[in-house]
């Protein structure tokens, strides 16, 4: 018997020796309950579906550390040994996290079971929902190549900022729960169906606030609101690529500002774990204003100590796209 178990075991037994009512020993023993299923995930959203559906069931952590940048992170011995004890590993794959690759292969031998979110194509699929504005879309992108400045070769990873797309990730998840841990099924399905509801909430929303705009700019750091665009008509302008790694060159800086010039954009968005130096360029070139969104990829110190989640995040990016829009 591991230690673990039996510190377990000890606390159990010291609860019910208390002089407590029968519902109150039974509550301080549920919330001792050892989770069924240990997950490990990367980006937070993952993380934070598999919260949900799961509950007390898992055991969820994310291998990022605070604030760090999800394309270019690195596990450390210790993070691989977590995972391999673990029973799910979720990740996005090769084109989100550059590590994934030699990881499986690391992992291959290993009990964990390691699911790609990539292996799912419907996730990925082009959202034709705002296809109507497409012919009215379409000068705009071949005049200077404003808003698109498109990064070809590759799907765009970044599927979490899209709460319809979080919807499919939700049902992949709870799938994944109930193969693992098939006695709570019940458990995951409902909190699947209260999950989705609130996608489809904050989809709605985005969508009724963000049609009211016709100057929808987006000056980012990098090419991570791809899929904005394709479901609210807002207008990408990424100083990098799908990575904020992938820098540009001095010709395609300066076409990009002098088509921001062009259009009339006067805002930048800054990005809570990106670097600045960049979009530094770009905000002083074209004397803009600066805003502030969150990718939503890992969250910061300052988003644990302030109890955000996905749901206080993508509302807070609705804001200020709001506020900055017209």
């Amino acid at each position: 018997m591991n230690m673990k178990r039996i510190i377990f075991m000890f606390t159990a037994i010291m609860i019910l020796a208390l002089p407590l009512s029968a519902c109150k020993r039974e509550e301080l023993i549920s919330g001792l309950r050892e989770a069924d299923v240990k997950v490990y995930t990367t980006i937070y959203p993952i993380q934070f579906v598999v919260e949900q559906v799961g509950g007390k069931t898992v055991s969820v952590e994310s291998v990022y550390p605070p604030g760090v940048d999800a394309h270019t992170f690195e596990p450390t011995t210790k993070d691989m040994t977590k995972i391999a004890t673990s029973d799910l590993f979720i990740y996005i794959g090769p084109s989100m996290e550059g590590f994934v690759e030699s990881a499986a292969k690391t992992l291959e031998n290993e009990a964990v079971k390691l699911v790609a979110l990539e292996d799912y194509p419907e996730l990925f699929a082009k959202d034709e929902s705002h296809g109507a504005n497409e012919e009215e879309h379409h000068e705009e992108e071949h005049h200077e190549d404003v808003h698109g400045h498109k990064h070809h070769g590759g799907i765009d990873p970044h599927i979490w900022i899209d709460p319809s797309r979080m919807v499919t990730v939700t049902q992949i998840i709870t799938d994944l729960l109930i193969e693992l841990n098939p006695k709570d099924e019940e458990l995951y399905k409902k909190n699947r169906n209260e999950l989705v509801a609130r996608f489809v909430k904050l989809d709605h929303l985005y969508k009724n606030t963000l049609e009211k705009k016709e100057h929808k700019y987006l000056i980012v750091p990098h090419a991570a609101y791809g899929y904005w665009e394709e479901r609210y008509g807002i207008k990408q302008i990424a100083v990098s690529g799908m990575s904020p790694s992938e820098e540009p060159s001095q010709k395609y800086l300066s076409e990009l500002i002098e088509a921001a010039k062009e259009h009339n954009i006067d805002s930048v968005f800054y990005e809570q774990n990106t670097p600045d130096k960049l979009i530094d360029i770009v905000r002083e070139e074209i004397n803009a204003e600066v805003y502030t969104i969150h990718n939503l990829a890992v969250l910061t110190e300052a988003d644990m100590k302030n109890e955000e989640d996905y749901f206080t995040l993508m509302e807070y990016n609705l804001n200020v796209m709001n506020e900055a829009f017209y």
